[in-house]
């Protein structure tokens, strides 16, 4: 599921539970996947009145690193 974040930057976020892996999606078609990310953590994203700011509060407390940036191509619409 997208959740939309009202930022410039990010238009949605998602969670997959199974790599425990956050996924935000830019406006500018890249897409970061921030891994080690527990569910609590993303549920606080959802209930978060300001999502943008808690999921800058959990990239700063969450990663000892850089998070893994991938780059998904657009797919084409037939």
């Amino acid at each position: 599921m997208l959740v939309p974040v009202e930022s410039k930057q990010i238009a949605f976020c998602s969670y997959n539970e199974d790599e425990s892996s956050l996924y935000l999606y830019y406006h500018t078609g890249g897409v970061a996947i921030f891994s080690s990310i527990g569910k609590q953590q993303y549920q606080s994203v959802i209930d978060s009145p300001n999502r943008y700011d808690t999921l800058m509060d959990i990239m700063k407390k969450g990663q000892s690193g850089e998070p893994f940036e991938a780059m998904i191509p657009e797919t084409e619409h037939k």
